[in-house]
């Protein structure tokens, strides 16, 4: 049963919660608020549904709530991390959200959401696929309705990495027509997800402008000897996320500052972690939004620990020449040590631009 299945499972008790208007969310627990939209108007009594978690069966929907007229909704929750998902109808056609800001964590206040909204596409159907080279997928990428260039479709085999990074597989990026394939895959069920990044880059947090589009059928059991013809829609990021959305209250952080050599602060900078001390071409743990004009970052993580710090230009590839690079040098093998549930603040990371080989 794919994701969209699971969820309009819980619909018929979700119509039976009043217009989240007019819930009284309890003052002990942090909370979940915010709008959900199709082209920027209210999609009114969506379901949003929020997943704690999920099972060998499918999502666990913690709980689940109505939005008001104006598309507004707000949810109490246990302190934890989440996924927000909606439905809904829009002129009478059938809409679908998957948050951008998935997953979600929140340990106490409230956090507000901006929740977009995307036409539903049709469910996966199946054809045949490429003689002799297992189980594949294929299908278009859109934006606004249109197909979309430049964006590449990433194939994850678990929710377990929420997502991020390289995934199982990728697809490279779509020509003008949208179209994507991607084949030799076991035969499994996966789930798939296409962003299209402005400055290129392949992973690495989304700017402002890049675009994210998370299929509603996952996830999609690909067969050996055929292909899944999918449509993904994609949405827009509109602004950076701002670390007062990320999280409030009770964080696990770690706050610094990124420099050069004679401590001028470096903007448009990644600081990042490791858990392990060999830095390999796996994602990292955790890694900060963009450096402002101060240098300063903030890495928002789920528990204390050790981890390996240093910072970067770009995400995606090795260094390049050019790129600026670094690690904290306070520790011989750049490691910090985190509390358990607390902060760590004022690091540093000094970076320079790379030397091209043989200077």
């Amino acid at each position: 049963m794919t994701l969209l299945a699971r969820l309009a499972s819980v619909l018929f008790a979700a119509l039976l919660i009043p217009a989240c208007a007019s819930v009284s969310p309890s003052p002990a627990r942090p909370e979940l608020a915010g709008r959900v939209t199709f082209g920027g108007a209210p999609v009114a009594g969506a379901t949003v549904s929020v997943i704690d978690r999920y099972l060998p069966s499918g999502p666990h929907v913690a709980t689940s709530t109505r939005c008001a007229d104006d598309g507004a909704f707000q949810v109490a929750v246990p302190a934890g991390s989440y996924y927000l998902a909606a439905s809904g109808l829009f002129d009478g056609k059938p809409v679908f959200a998957w948050s951008g800001q998935n997953p979600v964590r929140i340990d106490s206040g409230k956090r507000w959401l901006g929740v977009k909204s995307v036409s539903m596409p049709p469910p996966a159907r199946y054809e045949a696929g490429p003689a002799g080279k297992g189980a594949s997928v294929a299908g278009t990428v859109r934006f606004k309705g249109a197909p979309s260039a430049n964006a590449h479709i990433y194939v994850y085999a678990s929710p377990e990495g929420n997502f991020k990074g390289m995934g199982y597989a990728m697809s490279p990026p779509t020509a003008a027509d949208g179209r994507f394939a991607i084949d030799g895959l076991p035969e499994s069920g996966y789930w798939l997800v296409a962003r299209r990044r402005s400055a290129g880059g392949l992973t690495g947090p989304l700017e402002k402008g890049d675009l994210f589009g998370f299929f509603p059928g996952n996830p999609v059991y690909l067969k050996d000897g055929k292909s899944a013809l999918v449509e993904i829609e994609m949405i827009e990021k509109e602004k950076a996320l701002s670390y007062s959305e990320v999280t409030s209250g009770g964080e696990t952080v770690l706050r610094g500052r990124v420099v050069d050599k004679g401590g001028i602060p470096q903007a448009g900078v990644y600081a990042f972690v490791y858990d392990d001390r060999v830095f390999g071409h796996q994602r990292p743990y955790g890694q900060s939004g963009p450096t402002g004009p101060d240098g300063a970052f903030a890495i928002y993580l789920d528990r204390g620990g050790v981890f390996h710090l240093g910072a970067r230009e770009h995400f995606g590839n090795s260094p390049a020449p050019g790129e600026r690079f670094g690690f904290y040098d306070g520790t011989p093998d750049h490691a910090v040590e985190l509390p358990l549930s607390g902060k760590l603040e004022g690091l540093t990371v000094v970076v320079e631009p790379i030397l091209p080989e043989g200077k």
